[in-house]
């Protein structure tokens, strides 16, 4: 499994409540419109399946891979935070 942010603006409701439905299943809200989903290839696959038919032509959504690689800690304020992973993300 890998780690994915996924990102979304979506101007009409409906389409951003059944969008961010589908996301819940798959990982979890870290803001409004910003999720942390583990996927393995398969999963990824149908994400893109449900999510795809409910975006509009200026709809944005990314899936944003995360590289676990480095051995660095993730750091979260407003909150008591726990020790993760690092997050790196490179490019577009």
């Amino acid at each position: 499994m890998s780690r994915y942010i996924a990102t979304y603006d979506i101007s009409e409701g409906d389409q951003r409540l059944r969008i961010s439905r589908i996301l819940e299943r798959f990982g979890v809200r870290l803001q409004r419109s910003v999720f942390e989903v583990w996927l393995d290839t398969d999963e990824l696959a149908e994400l893109r399946r449900l999510i795809g038919p409910l975006l509009a032509v200026d709809d944005e959504f990314e899936i944003i891979p995360v590289d676990l690689s480095a051995n660095r800690s993730r750091w979260r304020w407003g909150e008591q935070g726990e020790q993760f992973a690092a997050v790196n993300v490179l490019g577009r």
